[in-house]
Protein backbone atom coordinates (compact mmCIF):
# COMPACT_ATOMS: atom_id res chain seq x y z
CA UNK A 1 0.00 0.00 0.00
CA UNK A 2 1.40 3.30 -0.91
CA UNK A 3 1.81 6.51 0.86
CA UNK A 4 -2.09 8.21 2.66
CA UNK A 5 -2.84 11.79 3.33
CA UNK A 6 -3.38 10.53 6.62
CA UNK A 7 0.00 8.93 6.78
CA UNK A 8 2.43 9.59 9.84
CA UNK A 9 6.15 9.29 9.08
CA UNK A 10 9.17 9.36 10.98
CA UNK A 11 12.30 10.35 9.20
CA UNK A 12 15.14 7.90 10.63
CA UNK A 13 14.91 4.35 12.40
CA UNK A 14 14.31 5.16 16.29
CA UNK A 15 13.39 3.17 19.20
CA UNK A 16 9.95 1.54 19.18
CA UNK A 17 9.04 3.67 21.70
CA UNK A 18 8.55 6.90 19.30
CA UNK A 19 7.11 4.95 16.78
CA UNK A 20 4.01 4.28 19.34
CA UNK A 21 4.04 8.01 20.79
CA UNK A 22 3.58 9.22 17.26
CA UNK A 23 1.33 6.34 16.14
CA UNK A 24 3.72 6.19 13.45
CA UNK A 25 2.37 4.68 10.04
CA UNK A 26 5.62 4.70 8.05
CA UNK A 27 9.45 5.49 7.79
CA UNK A 28 10.80 7.91 5.50
CA UNK A 29 14.54 7.68 5.60
CA UNK A 30 15.15 3.96 6.76
CA UNK A 31 19.03 2.95 6.63
CA UNK A 32 20.63 1.06 3.39
CA UNK A 33 22.63 -1.75 4.61
CA UNK A 34 26.23 -0.58 4.25
CA UNK A 35 29.52 -1.73 5.66
CA UNK A 36 30.11 -0.17 9.45
CA UNK A 37 32.66 2.96 8.18
CA UNK A 38 30.79 5.81 10.06
CA UNK A 39 28.61 3.83 12.37
CA UNK A 40 26.14 2.97 9.72
CA UNK A 41 24.36 -0.31 10.30
CA UNK A 42 25.08 -3.70 8.37
CA UNK A 43 22.58 -5.50 6.86
CA UNK A 44 21.82 -7.77 9.85
CA UNK A 45 20.97 -4.08 11.90
CA UNK A 46 18.97 -2.94 9.04
CA UNK A 47 16.83 -5.97 9.18
CA UNK A 48 16.22 -5.67 13.43
CA UNK A 49 15.22 -1.77 12.46
CA UNK A 50 12.71 -3.56 10.19
CA UNK A 51 11.44 -5.85 12.68
CA UNK A 52 11.16 -3.33 15.15
CA UNK A 53 9.01 -0.99 12.64
CA UNK A 54 6.88 -4.06 11.91
CA UNK A 55 5.93 -4.72 15.32
CA UNK A 56 4.91 -0.96 15.85
CA UNK A 57 2.76 -1.49 12.31
CA UNK A 58 5.40 0.85 10.57
CA UNK A 59 5.78 0.43 6.65
CA UNK A 60 9.89 0.48 6.38
CA UNK A 61 11.02 2.53 3.58
CA UNK A 62 14.45 1.46 2.56
CA UNK A 63 17.22 3.38 0.91
CA UNK A 64 19.08 3.17 -2.62
CA UNK A 65 21.71 5.68 -2.10
CA UNK A 66 23.06 8.10 -4.57
CA UNK A 67 25.72 11.26 -3.97
CA UNK A 68 25.48 10.22 0.07
CA UNK A 69 27.07 6.80 -0.64
CA UNK A 70 29.88 7.80 -2.71
CA UNK A 71 32.19 5.85 0.10
CA UNK A 72 29.87 2.39 -0.62
CA UNK A 73 31.09 2.57 -3.99
CA UNK A 74 34.69 2.93 -3.59
CA UNK A 75 34.41 -0.50 -1.08
CA UNK A 76 31.99 -2.21 -3.94
CA UNK A 77 34.20 -1.91 -7.00
CA UNK A 78 37.81 -1.76 -7.08
CA UNK A 79 37.29 0.52 -10.66
CA UNK A 80 35.22 3.00 -9.12
CA UNK A 81 37.29 5.64 -10.59
CA UNK A 82 35.41 4.05 -14.36
CA UNK A 83 31.89 5.06 -13.26
CA UNK A 84 32.91 8.91 -12.08
CA UNK A 85 31.31 12.05 -14.02
CA UNK A 86 34.26 13.58 -16.21
CA UNK A 87 34.04 17.00 -17.16
CA UNK A 88 35.27 17.86 -21.00
CA UNK A 89 38.99 17.91 -19.51
CA UNK A 90 38.13 14.53 -18.33
CA UNK A 91 38.48 15.95 -14.27
CA UNK A 92 36.45 13.55 -12.21
CA UNK A 93 33.99 15.90 -10.59
CA UNK A 94 32.96 15.86 -6.90
CA UNK A 95 30.04 16.61 -5.00
CA UNK A 96 29.12 18.73 -1.74
CA UNK A 97 31.02 16.46 0.78
CA UNK A 98 33.58 17.80 2.79
CA UNK A 99 35.20 14.62 4.09
CA UNK A 100 37.27 12.47 2.52
CA UNK A 101 37.44 8.89 2.31
CA UNK A 102 40.76 6.37 2.22
CA UNK A 103 42.17 9.15 0.25
CA UNK A 104 39.56 9.97 -1.85
CA UNK A 105 37.06 12.96 -2.26
CA UNK A 106 33.18 12.50 -2.74
CA UNK A 107 32.98 11.51 -6.32
CA UNK A 108 30.12 12.07 -8.08
CA UNK A 109 29.08 8.57 -9.99
CA UNK A 110 27.55 8.38 -13.70
CA UNK A 111 24.68 6.66 -13.55
CA UNK A 112 24.81 5.44 -17.18
CA UNK A 113 28.57 3.25 -16.19
CA UNK A 114 27.41 -0.25 -15.78
CA UNK A 115 29.33 -0.50 -12.83
CA UNK A 116 27.86 2.20 -10.40
CA UNK A 117 24.53 0.48 -11.92
CA UNK A 118 25.40 -2.77 -10.66
CA UNK A 119 26.44 -0.65 -7.12
CA UNK A 120 22.40 0.47 -7.12
CA UNK A 121 21.03 -2.61 -7.70
CA UNK A 122 22.87 -4.35 -5.36
CA UNK A 123 22.02 -1.99 -2.72
CA UNK A 124 18.11 -2.12 -3.64
CA UNK A 125 18.65 -6.26 -3.65
CA UNK A 126 20.17 -5.67 0.15
CA UNK A 127 17.44 -3.16 0.96
CA UNK A 128 14.30 -5.66 -0.52
CA UNK A 129 15.66 -8.42 0.85
CA UNK A 130 15.86 -7.20 4.34
CA UNK A 131 11.96 -6.71 4.34
CA UNK A 132 11.39 -3.13 2.81
CA UNK A 133 8.24 -2.29 2.74
CA UNK A 134 8.58 0.59 0.38
CA UNK A 135 11.49 1.69 -1.39
CA UNK A 136 13.58 5.17 -1.66
CA UNK A 137 16.29 6.15 -4.65
CA UNK A 138 17.80 8.97 -2.33
CA UNK A 139 20.02 11.93 -2.77
CA UNK A 140 18.50 11.10 -6.65
CA UNK A 141 21.19 13.30 -8.22
CA UNK A 142 21.89 11.44 -11.47
CA UNK A 143 23.89 12.40 -14.80
CA UNK A 144 21.30 14.64 -16.29
CA UNK A 145 21.80 16.66 -12.65
CA UNK A 146 25.70 16.71 -13.94
CA UNK A 147 25.32 18.97 -17.03
CA UNK A 148 25.52 22.21 -15.29
CA UNK A 149 28.52 25.00 -14.44
CA UNK A 150 29.00 22.87 -11.16
CA UNK A 151 30.22 19.98 -12.46
CA UNK A 152 30.74 20.27 -16.24
CA UNK A 153 29.67 17.07 -17.22
CA UNK A 154 29.16 14.09 -18.15
CA UNK A 155 32.27 12.95 -20.87
CA UNK A 156 32.89 9.92 -19.74
CA UNK A 157 33.36 6.74 -22.10
CA UNK A 158 29.37 5.69 -21.36
CA UNK A 159 27.95 8.55 -22.14
CA UNK A 160 30.18 8.84 -25.23
CA UNK A 161 29.45 5.55 -26.08
CA UNK A 162 25.40 5.94 -25.54
CA UNK A 163 25.04 9.00 -27.23
CA UNK A 164 26.55 7.67 -29.94
CA UNK A 165 23.52 4.50 -29.95
CA UNK A 166 21.20 7.06 -29.17
CA UNK A 167 22.00 9.51 -32.05
CA UNK A 168 22.28 6.56 -34.29
CA UNK A 169 18.76 5.59 -33.22
CA UNK A 170 17.49 9.21 -33.36
CA UNK A 171 18.90 10.62 -36.07
CA UNK A 172 18.70 10.40 -39.84
CA UNK A 173 21.72 10.28 -41.67
CA UNK A 174 20.80 13.49 -43.44
CA UNK A 175 20.68 15.18 -39.66
CA UNK A 176 23.86 13.68 -38.79
CA UNK A 177 25.52 14.95 -41.98
CA UNK A 178 24.05 18.75 -41.17
CA UNK A 179 25.22 18.68 -37.61
CA UNK A 180 29.25 17.72 -38.26
CA UNK A 181 29.19 14.21 -36.93
CA UNK A 182 30.72 12.29 -39.57
CA UNK A 183 31.16 8.54 -39.14
CA UNK A 184 28.24 7.43 -36.29
CA UNK A 185 30.04 4.62 -35.04
CA UNK A 186 32.99 6.35 -33.80
CA UNK A 187 31.67 9.94 -32.85
CA UNK A 188 33.08 11.69 -29.79
CA UNK A 189 30.77 14.37 -28.29
CA UNK A 190 33.32 15.07 -26.46
CA UNK A 191 36.25 15.53 -29.15
CA UNK A 192 33.22 17.11 -31.05
CA UNK A 193 33.32 19.93 -29.13
CA UNK A 194 36.53 20.10 -28.44
CA UNK A 195 37.49 20.63 -32.39
CA UNK A 196 35.02 23.21 -32.25
CA UNK A 197 36.70 25.35 -29.67
CA UNK A 198 34.49 24.51 -26.77
CA UNK A 199 36.27 24.52 -23.67
CA UNK A 200 35.45 23.08 -20.08
CA UNK A 201 34.89 26.68 -18.97
CA UNK A 202 32.86 27.72 -22.08
CA UNK A 203 30.67 24.64 -21.71
CA UNK A 204 29.91 25.15 -18.03
CA UNK A 205 28.54 28.52 -18.95
CA UNK A 206 26.39 27.78 -21.36
CA UNK A 207 25.20 24.30 -21.34
CA UNK A 208 21.92 25.54 -19.70
CA UNK A 209 21.21 27.74 -21.47
CA UNK A 210 17.51 27.55 -23.36
CA UNK A 211 17.11 27.57 -26.34
CA UNK A 212 20.46 25.35 -26.44
CA UNK A 213 23.43 27.61 -27.84
CA UNK A 214 26.13 24.10 -27.49
CA UNK A 215 26.18 21.81 -30.70
CA UNK A 216 24.03 19.03 -30.21
CA UNK A 217 22.90 20.13 -26.55
CA UNK A 218 19.10 19.21 -26.76
CA UNK A 219 20.05 15.78 -28.42
CA UNK A 220 22.52 15.33 -25.53
CA UNK A 221 20.03 16.01 -22.88
CA UNK A 222 17.60 14.10 -24.54
CA UNK A 223 19.53 10.83 -24.19
CA UNK A 224 20.14 11.86 -20.90
CA UNK A 225 16.74 12.29 -20.04
CA UNK A 226 16.14 8.90 -21.97
CA UNK A 227 18.54 6.88 -19.81
CA UNK A 228 17.43 8.11 -16.55
CA UNK A 229 13.45 7.62 -16.88
CA UNK A 230 14.98 3.83 -17.62
CA UNK A 231 17.13 3.01 -14.85
CA UNK A 232 14.11 4.49 -12.24
CA UNK A 233 11.82 2.52 -14.51
CA UNK A 234 14.51 -0.84 -13.80
CA UNK A 235 14.35 0.45 -10.17
CA UNK A 236 10.56 -0.12 -10.06
CA UNK A 237 10.76 -3.34 -11.88
CA UNK A 238 13.63 -4.73 -10.20
CA UNK A 239 11.66 -4.46 -6.71
CA UNK A 240 8.53 -6.04 -8.12
CA UNK A 241 10.93 -9.14 -7.88
CA UNK A 242 10.75 -9.25 -4.37
CA UNK A 243 6.98 -8.06 -3.70
CA UNK A 244 3.65 -8.08 -5.57
CA UNK A 245 3.74 -4.06 -5.98
CA UNK A 246 6.40 -2.07 -4.00
CA UNK A 247 5.91 1.86 -3.83
CA UNK A 248 8.73 3.72 -4.63
CA UNK A 249 9.63 7.18 -4.11
CA UNK A 250 12.84 9.38 -4.57
CA UNK A 251 13.55 12.84 -2.92
CA UNK A 252 14.23 14.04 -6.70
CA UNK A 253 13.53 17.74 -6.49
CA UNK A 254 11.09 16.91 -9.35
CA UNK A 255 10.68 20.77 -9.50
CA UNK A 256 13.38 21.63 -11.47
CA UNK A 257 13.16 20.14 -14.67
CA UNK A 258 16.28 18.07 -15.34
CA UNK A 259 15.17 15.97 -12.03
CA UNK A 260 11.38 15.47 -13.22
CA UNK A 261 12.35 12.09 -14.88
CA UNK A 262 9.84 8.73 -14.58
CA UNK A 263 7.34 10.34 -12.97
CA UNK A 264 5.12 6.78 -13.64
CA UNK A 265 7.55 4.96 -11.72
CA UNK A 266 6.88 7.06 -8.24
CA UNK A 267 4.55 6.47 -5.82
CA UNK A 268 5.10 9.24 -4.05
CA UNK A 269 8.19 11.62 -3.23
CA UNK A 270 10.09 12.18 0.07
CA UNK A 271 11.73 15.43 -0.10
CA UNK A 272 13.19 17.77 2.01
CA UNK A 273 12.63 21.45 1.38
CA UNK A 274 14.13 24.82 2.51
CA UNK A 275 11.96 25.99 5.32
CA UNK A 276 12.94 29.58 6.62
CA UNK A 277 13.21 30.69 10.18
CA UNK A 278 10.42 32.66 11.34
CA UNK A 279 12.19 36.08 11.16
CA UNK A 280 12.18 35.56 7.58
CA UNK A 281 9.05 34.01 6.91
CA UNK A 282 5.95 32.77 9.22
CA UNK A 283 4.13 30.94 6.60
CA UNK A 284 5.95 28.80 4.35
CA UNK A 285 6.12 29.67 0.39
CA UNK A 286 8.80 27.85 -1.06
CA UNK A 287 6.66 24.37 -0.48
CA UNK A 288 3.36 25.75 -1.62
CA UNK A 289 4.42 25.20 -5.47
CA UNK A 290 5.81 21.85 -4.59
CA UNK A 291 2.75 20.46 -3.01
CA UNK A 292 0.28 21.80 -5.88
CA UNK A 293 2.79 20.27 -8.86
CA UNK A 294 2.54 16.99 -6.82
CA UNK A 295 -1.18 17.49 -7.12
CA UNK A 296 -0.64 18.05 -10.79
CA UNK A 297 1.68 14.47 -10.95
CA UNK A 298 -1.16 12.64 -8.58
CA UNK A 299 1.63 12.38 -6.32
CA UNK A 300 1.55 12.77 -2.43
CA UNK A 301 4.84 14.07 -1.38
CA UNK A 302 6.20 13.27 2.44
CA UNK A 303 8.34 16.48 3.03
CA UNK A 304 10.71 17.70 6.08
CA UNK A 305 12.94 20.40 5.85
CA UNK A 306 16.72 20.18 4.70
CA UNK A 307 19.35 20.28 7.29
CA UNK A 308 19.69 23.80 7.39
CA UNK A 309 16.19 24.68 8.12
CA UNK A 310 16.27 22.75 11.83
CA UNK A 311 19.40 24.95 12.41
CA UNK A 312 17.73 27.64 14.06
CA UNK A 313 15.29 25.77 15.46
CA UNK A 314 18.30 23.69 17.13
CA UNK A 315 19.45 27.29 18.46
CA UNK A 316 15.74 28.68 19.37
CA UNK A 317 13.65 26.21 20.86
CA UNK A 318 10.74 27.13 19.04
CA UNK A 319 8.45 24.34 17.99
CA UNK A 320 5.56 26.29 17.42
CA UNK A 321 6.69 27.38 14.20
CA UNK A 322 7.40 24.00 13.13
CA UNK A 323 4.26 22.87 14.05
CA UNK A 324 2.82 25.32 11.44
CA UNK A 325 5.25 23.56 8.48
CA UNK A 326 3.59 20.42 9.69
CA UNK A 327 0.19 21.81 9.93
CA UNK A 328 0.89 23.42 6.14
CA UNK A 329 1.66 19.98 4.41
CA UNK A 330 -1.22 18.26 6.18
CA UNK A 331 -3.60 21.07 5.15
CA UNK A 332 -2.18 21.01 1.49
CA UNK A 333 -2.83 17.13 1.10
CA UNK A 334 1.12 16.08 2.03
CA UNK A 335 2.12 14.83 5.14
CA UNK A 336 5.54 16.45 6.84
CA UNK A 337 7.41 14.13 8.91
CA UNK A 338 7.63 14.03 12.25
CA UNK A 339 10.65 16.05 12.96
CA UNK A 340 12.09 14.22 16.14
CA UNK A 341 15.68 13.49 15.50
CA UNK A 342 16.96 16.02 12.57
CA UNK A 343 20.45 16.66 11.11
CA UNK A 344 21.36 19.82 11.23
CA UNK A 345 24.77 20.33 9.82
CA UNK A 346 28.43 19.15 9.66
CA UNK A 347 31.58 20.97 9.00
CA UNK A 348 34.92 19.57 8.56
CA UNK A 349 36.43 18.42 11.42
CA UNK A 350 33.42 19.34 14.11
CA UNK A 351 31.06 16.95 15.18
CA UNK A 352 27.15 16.76 13.44
CA UNK A 353 24.88 18.66 15.14
CA UNK A 354 21.52 17.47 15.67
CA UNK A 355 18.03 19.00 16.44
CA UNK A 356 16.00 17.28 18.95
CA UNK A 357 12.09 17.67 19.83
CA UNK A 358 11.14 17.54 22.87
CA UNK A 359 8.34 14.83 24.47
CA UNK A 360 4.85 17.16 23.76
CA UNK A 361 6.31 18.99 21.02
CA UNK A 362 4.33 17.21 17.92
CA UNK A 363 2.91 14.72 18.93
CA UNK A 364 -0.62 16.56 19.81
CA UNK A 365 -1.02 17.24 16.20
CA UNK A 366 0.03 13.85 14.55
CA UNK A 367 -2.69 12.18 17.13
CA UNK A 368 -5.57 14.68 15.70
CA UNK A 369 -4.33 12.98 12.08
CA UNK A 370 -4.90 9.46 13.25
CA UNK A 371 -8.11 10.30 15.29
CA UNK A 372 -9.27 11.39 12.19
CA UNK A 373 -8.40 10.20 8.64
CA UNK A 374 -11.38 10.65 7.14
CA UNK A 375 -10.70 14.54 7.07
CA UNK A 376 -7.51 14.13 5.18
CA UNK A 377 -7.69 10.61 2.44
CA UNK A 378 -9.12 10.56 -0.45
CA UNK A 379 -9.24 14.40 -0.06
CA UNK A 380 -7.90 16.76 -3.33
CA UNK A 381 -8.18 20.36 -3.54
CA UNK A 382 -11.01 22.35 -5.01
CA UNK A 383 -10.28 24.83 -7.72
CA UNK A 384 -11.82 27.50 -9.58
CA UNK A 385 -8.40 28.70 -11.82
CA UNK A 386 -6.03 26.87 -13.65
CA UNK A 387 -2.81 27.35 -13.95
CA UNK A 388 -0.83 26.47 -17.18
CA UNK A 389 2.95 24.46 -16.41
CA UNK A 390 5.66 24.18 -18.77
CA UNK A 391 8.28 22.27 -18.04
CA UNK A 392 10.55 24.20 -21.15
CA UNK A 393 9.75 27.46 -19.18
CA UNK A 394 11.79 25.88 -15.76
CA UNK A 395 14.28 25.43 -17.85
CA UNK A 396 14.52 28.81 -19.60
CA UNK A 397 14.56 30.48 -15.95
CA UNK A 398 17.30 28.22 -15.30
CA UNK A 399 19.49 29.48 -18.22
CA UNK A 400 18.69 32.52 -17.51
CA UNK A 401 20.12 31.96 -14.17
CA UNK A 402 23.75 31.77 -16.09
CA UNK A 403 24.66 35.49 -15.81
CA UNK A 404 23.93 35.21 -12.39
CA UNK A 405 25.98 32.83 -11.14
CA UNK A 406 23.70 30.08 -10.84
CA UNK A 407 25.46 26.58 -10.96
CA UNK A 408 22.45 24.68 -11.43
CA UNK A 409 22.78 20.91 -9.68
CA UNK A 410 20.53 20.03 -6.92
CA UNK A 411 18.69 22.54 -5.74
CA UNK A 412 15.92 22.20 -2.93
CA UNK A 413 14.71 25.89 -3.60
CA UNK A 414 11.93 25.92 -5.81
CA UNK A 415 12.48 28.10 -9.31
CA UNK A 416 11.14 31.62 -8.79
CA UNK A 417 9.05 31.38 -12.27
CA UNK A 418 5.97 33.39 -12.54
CA UNK A 419 3.99 30.10 -12.08
CA UNK A 420 5.10 29.77 -8.62
CA UNK A 421 4.97 33.67 -8.17
CA UNK A 422 1.54 33.16 -9.40
CA UNK A 423 0.46 29.94 -7.14
CA UNK A 424 2.23 31.96 -4.36
CA UNK A 425 -0.25 35.02 -4.72
CA UNK A 426 -3.34 33.01 -5.70
CA UNK A 427 -2.41 31.39 -2.33
CA UNK A 428 -1.82 34.30 -0.17
CA UNK A 429 -5.32 35.20 -1.59
CA UNK A 430 -7.22 32.29 -0.57
CA UNK A 431 -8.28 32.00 -4.48
CA UNK A 432 -8.21 28.14 -4.99
CA UNK A 433 -6.51 26.86 -8.00
CA UNK A 434 -5.29 23.60 -9.81
CA UNK A 435 -2.01 23.45 -12.08
CA UNK A 436 -2.36 21.33 -15.40
CA UNK A 437 0.28 20.45 -17.26
CA UNK A 438 1.62 21.03 -20.35
CA UNK A 439 3.54 18.54 -21.47
CA UNK A 440 6.41 18.33 -23.98
CA UNK A 441 8.87 15.59 -24.89
CA UNK A 442 10.06 15.05 -21.35
CA UNK A 443 6.87 15.17 -19.14
CA UNK A 444 3.04 13.36 -20.14
CA UNK A 445 0.74 16.05 -21.10
CA UNK A 446 -2.61 16.91 -19.24
CA UNK A 447 -3.48 20.19 -20.89
CA UNK A 448 -4.76 18.62 -24.36
CA UNK A 449 -7.41 16.18 -22.42
CA UNK A 450 -8.07 18.45 -19.46
CA UNK A 451 -11.23 19.53 -19.08
CA UNK A 452 -11.16 23.11 -18.54
CA UNK A 453 -14.97 23.55 -18.17
CA UNK A 454 -14.79 23.76 -14.70
CA UNK A 455 -12.61 26.86 -14.40
CA UNK A 456 -13.63 30.46 -14.31
CA UNK A 457 -10.17 31.47 -15.27
CA UNK A 458 -7.38 29.63 -17.13
CA UNK A 459 -3.76 31.42 -16.79
CA UNK A 460 -0.87 31.53 -18.85
CA UNK A 461 2.74 32.80 -18.89
CA UNK A 462 4.79 34.63 -21.59
CA UNK A 463 6.57 33.14 -23.65
CA UNK A 464 4.42 29.90 -23.21
CA UNK A 465 6.96 27.45 -24.72
CA UNK A 466 3.24 25.91 -25.59
CA UNK A 467 2.98 23.71 -28.87
CA UNK A 468 0.69 25.40 -31.62
CA UNK A 469 -1.99 22.97 -30.60
CA UNK A 470 -1.57 23.30 -26.86
CA UNK A 471 -1.99 27.46 -27.58
CA UNK A 472 -5.20 26.81 -29.95
CA UNK A 473 -6.67 24.67 -26.67
CA UNK A 474 -6.09 28.01 -24.91
CA UNK A 475 -7.27 29.91 -27.39
CA UNK A 476 -10.57 28.49 -27.35
CA UNK A 477 -11.56 29.62 -23.81
CA UNK A 478 -12.07 32.50 -24.91
CA UNK A 479 -12.38 35.55 -22.10
CA UNK A 480 -12.00 33.02 -19.58
CA UNK A 481 -8.15 32.76 -20.83
CA UNK A 482 -5.60 35.01 -18.79
CA UNK A 483 -1.95 36.06 -19.27
CA UNK A 484 -0.02 36.48 -16.46
CA UNK A 485 1.56 40.10 -15.84
CA UNK A 486 1.88 40.91 -11.96
CA UNK A 487 0.22 39.83 -8.97
CA UNK A 488 -2.11 42.78 -8.22
CA UNK A 489 -3.34 42.82 -11.59
CA UNK A 490 -4.11 38.88 -11.56
CA UNK A 491 -6.16 38.95 -8.72
CA UNK A 492 -8.00 42.12 -10.02
CA UNK A 493 -9.05 40.38 -12.85
CA UNK A 494 -9.99 36.58 -10.99
CA UNK A 495 -11.76 38.14 -7.91
CA UNK A 496 -12.87 36.01 -4.83
CA UNK A 497 -14.63 32.73 -4.45
CA UNK A 498 -13.62 32.47 -0.44
CA UNK A 499 -14.17 35.36 1.94
CA UNK A 500 -13.18 35.71 5.23
CA UNK A 501 -13.24 38.80 7.94
CA UNK A 502 -12.61 38.97 11.63
CA UNK A 503 -8.79 38.25 11.31
CA UNK A 504 -5.64 38.70 8.59
CA UNK A 505 -3.21 36.04 7.74
CA UNK A 506 -5.42 33.34 7.94
CA UNK A 507 -5.01 30.62 4.67
CA UNK A 508 -8.49 28.90 3.47
CA UNK A 509 -7.93 25.54 1.31
CA UNK A 510 -10.99 23.57 0.83
CA UNK A 511 -10.79 20.05 0.12
CA UNK A 512 -13.26 17.86 -1.72
CA UNK A 513 -13.74 14.27 -2.71
CA UNK A 514 -14.12 14.16 -6.93
CA UNK A 515 -15.02 10.78 -7.22
CA UNK A 516 -17.78 11.08 -3.68
CA UNK A 517 -19.96 13.95 -4.87
CA UNK A 518 -21.95 13.71 -2.05
CA UNK A 519 -18.70 13.48 0.98
CA UNK A 520 -18.33 16.34 3.09
CA UNK A 521 -16.73 19.07 2.27
CA UNK A 522 -13.84 19.60 3.90
CA UNK A 523 -11.83 23.17 4.52
CA UNK A 524 -8.45 23.80 6.51
CA UNK A 525 -7.65 26.98 8.16
CA UNK A 526 -4.12 27.84 8.74
CA UNK A 527 -3.70 30.88 11.27
CA UNK A 528 -0.05 32.49 10.77
CA UNK A 529 -0.37 35.21 13.37
CA UNK A 530 2.56 33.90 14.97
CA UNK A 531 4.97 35.78 17.79
CA UNK A 532 8.63 34.61 17.07
CA UNK A 533 9.60 35.20 20.78
CA UNK A 534 6.60 33.89 22.46
CA UNK A 535 6.60 31.10 20.07
CA UNK A 536 2.85 31.35 20.36
CA UNK A 537 -0.24 31.71 18.14
CA UNK A 538 -2.64 34.27 18.95
CA UNK A 539 -6.25 32.63 18.71
CA UNK A 540 -8.55 34.20 16.67
CA UNK A 541 -12.08 34.81 17.51
CA UNK A 542 -15.49 35.40 15.76
CA UNK A 543 -14.54 34.79 11.91
CA UNK A 544 -16.84 34.83 9.55
CA UNK A 545 -16.54 32.76 6.60
CA UNK A 546 -18.35 32.59 2.73
CA UNK A 547 -17.98 30.05 -0.04
CA UNK A 548 -19.11 30.99 -3.18
CA UNK A 549 -22.06 28.76 -4.49
CA UNK A 550 -20.34 28.08 -8.01
CA UNK A 551 -17.23 27.16 -6.22
CA UNK A 552 -19.48 24.54 -4.29
CA UNK A 553 -21.94 23.16 -6.88
CA UNK A 554 -24.29 22.07 -3.73
CA UNK A 555 -25.80 23.24 -0.79
CA UNK A 556 -24.88 22.51 3.04
CA UNK A 557 -27.21 22.14 6.23
CA UNK A 558 -23.81 21.90 9.06
CA UNK A 559 -20.66 22.24 9.75
CA UNK A 560 -18.54 21.50 12.91
CA UNK A 561 -14.81 22.38 13.69
CA UNK A 562 -12.25 19.98 14.37
CA UNK A 563 -8.56 21.53 15.69
CA UNK A 564 -6.00 19.31 17.36
CA UNK A 565 -6.25 18.49 21.18
CA UNK A 566 -9.75 19.69 21.09
CA UNK A 567 -13.21 17.95 20.87
CA UNK A 568 -15.26 18.67 17.37
CA UNK A 569 -17.36 21.51 17.95
CA UNK A 570 -20.76 22.22 15.89
CA UNK A 571 -21.56 25.36 14.23
CA UNK A 572 -24.20 27.32 12.63
CA UNK A 573 -24.38 26.94 8.62
CA UNK A 574 -26.06 29.47 6.28
CA UNK A 575 -26.95 28.59 2.78
CA UNK A 576 -28.03 30.32 -0.07
CA UNK A 577 -28.56 30.33 -3.48
CA UNK A 578 -25.10 33.00 -3.69
CA UNK A 579 -22.88 31.18 -0.65
CA UNK A 580 -22.88 29.32 2.27
CA UNK A 581 -21.63 31.16 5.42
CA UNK A 582 -20.15 30.00 8.76
CA UNK A 583 -19.42 31.82 12.05
CA UNK A 584 -16.13 30.14 13.20
CA UNK A 585 -16.06 31.28 17.41
CA UNK A 586 -12.08 30.65 17.55
CA UNK A 587 -9.56 29.18 16.21
CA UNK A 588 -5.81 28.33 17.17
CA UNK A 589 -3.05 27.44 14.76
CA UNK A 590 -5.47 25.27 12.83
CA UNK A 591 -8.60 23.80 12.33
CA UNK A 592 -10.75 21.69 9.91
CA UNK A 593 -14.12 22.56 9.06
CA UNK A 594 -15.94 19.78 7.83
CA UNK A 595 -19.52 20.47 6.14
CA UNK A 596 -22.55 18.42 5.11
Amino acid sequence: MTLKRSDVLITRPCGMDVYRRYRATGLGWGFLPEPDRRGLPPDEEMMRDVDEAHRCGVKFQGRVELDADWMGMIDFDSNFMESTVRDLNDRPAITWWEHTYKGHPSYHYCTNAPGYRHYLMDQLRRVMRAGADWLMIDSAIPTIGALNARYGGCFCRHCMAGFRAYLRANLTEEERMSAGIGAPETFDYGDYLRERGITDETYRARILAFPPVIPLAKEYFDFQWAEINGLFREFKRYAREFGQDVPMSSNSPYYWAEFMYAVDAHDFYTNEMDYQAPEIEILPTEPIYTFKLADAFKRIVAITGVPRAFEPCRIHDRPGHIRLWIAQAYAYGHVFMAPEKMWTLRRRGEPDRWYHSKPGDYEELYHFIRDYPALFDDYESVASVALVFSNKAVRQYLGDQLSGGHLGGQNRSAPKTDLVKACIALSQANLPYRIIVAGDEWVEDDLLSADLSPYRAVLRFEPSHLTAEQEARLQDLGDRLVTWQDAPDLLAKLGQDIGLTGAENITVLPRRQPRAQDAPLIVHLLNSNYDPQRDRFETVRDLRLTIAQPLLKRSFARAALYAPGKAPVALDCQDTDEETSIILPELGMWGVLKLE
